[in-house]
């Protein structure tokens, strides 16, 4: 799953919308816009902090670092 797949995800799950997410995060609409549609692979960590935070999620859940994913699949 691509960071812009989780950002989506997660907002979804906070019903929030984009408009509403920039707000609550102090960002530009335009910057989830292009990470969701893929147009922008990355962020900054200021930002990822920052849509975490207003996601009331952790920056691992968010960019998708967390143990269960790090762990070899069982064969």
């Amino acid at each position: 799953m691509t960071f812009g797949e989780r950002l989506k995800m997660f907002r979804e799950l906070a019903g929030l919308s984009q408009n509403q997410l920039a707000r609550k995060a102090g960002i530009h609409r335009a910057t989830i816009t292009a990470v969701e549609d893929g147009r922008q692979a990355t962020v900054n960590i200021f930002t990822a902090r920052s849509l975490a935070r207003a996601l009331e999620i952790s920056i691992d859940m968010l960019v998708g670092d967390s143990e269960s994913e790090l762990q070899p699949a069982v064969a």
